[in-house]
């Protein structure tokens, strides 16, 4: 892991926020040049993702200070550059979208579409920075896929890794530990996960899509079944939302029961349009 690319005195800049950077303008490149391919202004669909990104972080650090909230103080959880919970980052984003789209009076279905693959490929760039800085992490393993995350001192002040700071703070590893004990390494699962939904959404789906939608709602199933599942091997605390399941795990279950039920309402809308003899869905 690499937490820290530099330092300035105290004023650290961290990898993490750096990978956080390069996955917005990744996913805000492929996006405005998908949406430019499709029609739309440059102008108006750049300032909605500059502003989808903005209420997108907001969203983020929302819900992590409700999912952590009896965990520290509320301070600490608003000004703390770490705290980003993806899914309030999603729903804030797309909440901000839609009403974008709304005032253009432009087809929600058809935006949503372009944009949704470059959501994953932010995700991939993001999640390699939880890598690189020890966030998210796995739980113990025993078998080769395990890594191990060092301890790291500043100031002569033990201040992490964090999988090492958790276990060492659980009595799993002694106080004068080199490392932690090999963990799953779960940020590069979502990574990889978010890179294999990139690309099936861009080069498989898209062009076949059969109805307007179809490629948005694909990626909130994919990412939705994959998260919740990624979330069994995770071991850094993330709140609960009942006995045995996290809050993304909770989340994940809404997720994709709305997306299966507007993937059936878009589906007859255009199953009765073809019918009718209206225009159907190009991509």
């Amino acid at each position: 892991m690499w937490p820290i690319l530099f330092r300035i005195g105290d004023f650290e800049v961290g990898t993490f926020g750096l990978m956080v950077a390069i996955g917005f303008f990744a996913g805000y490149a492929t996006a405005v040049s998908r949406a430019i391919r499709a029609g739309y202004p440059e102008e108006k669909i750049s300032n909605m993702l500059i502003l989808c990104l903005v209420m997108g972080v907001l969203g983020a650090k929302i819900l992590h200070v409700i999912v952590y909230f009896n965990e520290s103080t509320l301070s600490e959880l608003v000004f703390s550059r770490r705290g980003l919970v993806f899914y309030g980052g999603l729903i804030g984003g797309v909440l901000t979208g839609w009403w974008i789209v709304w005032r253009n009076g432009w087809n929600p279905a058809e935006v949503a579409d372009l944009l949704a693959p470059s959501v994953a490929l932010g995700e991939f760039f993001g999640r390699i920075g939880c890598l690189l800085n020890g966030c998210c992490f796995g739980k113990i393993c025993s078998n080769p896929l395990g890594i191990r995350f060092p301890r790291i001192e500043y100031k002569g002040e033990l201040i992490g890794s964090d999988p090492f700071y958790h276990q060492l703070v659980h009595g799993l590893i002694p106080l004068d530990a080199a490392q932690s004990l090999p963990v799953y390494p779960t940020q590069a699962f979502s990574s990889l996960a978010a890179l294999a939904t990139f690309l099936f959404l861009v080069y498989v789906l898209f062009p076949r899509r059969s109805f307007k939608g179809q490629v948005a709602l694909t990626y909130l199933i994919l990412y939705s079944v994959c998260r919740f599942l990624i979330e069994v091997f995770r071991d850094d605390p993330r709140g609960s939302w009942f006995p045995g399941l996290s809050t993304s795990q909770g989340i994940s279950v809404g997720v994709l029961i709305a997306a299966i039920g507007m993937w059936i309402y878009l589906k007859r809308q255009d199953h009765a349009a073809r019918k009718d003899g209206a225009p159907q869905a190009q991509p």
